[in-house]
């Protein structure tokens, strides 16, 4: 379906955001729902962060892939490329 790429240090910086953002809300809606005795206020607020994170996190924006990894070819696709160099210097 949809295909999505992020690095290792996007990963990273998922997980921080994912963390800092959640634990925000997390104590903002403890203390407002603490002051205005109302569960259901401070579980909406947590949900918002929930939210929130959602938007930040889950779609792989561009700055989560700013350090992409350059792999290695296979090696049968290296073997199958010096195999046609090989070939071409013998004519």
């Amino acid at each position: 379906m949809f295909e999505y790429h992020i690095d290792f240090h996007g990963q990273n910086k998922a997980e921080q955001i994912t963390q800092g953002v959640i634990s925000a809300f997390g104590v903002i809606g403890f203390l407002v729902g603490l002051t205005l005795q109302d569960i259901r206020l401070s579980m909406y607020i947590f949900a918002a962060g929930i939210v929130v994170t959602l938007l930040l996190v889950v779609p792989a924006w561009p700055y989560l892939n700013r350090n992409p990894v350059q792999w290695l070819p296979s090696r049968e696709k290296a073997l199958a490329q010096e195999s046609s160099k090989g070939k071409g210097k013998s004519d």
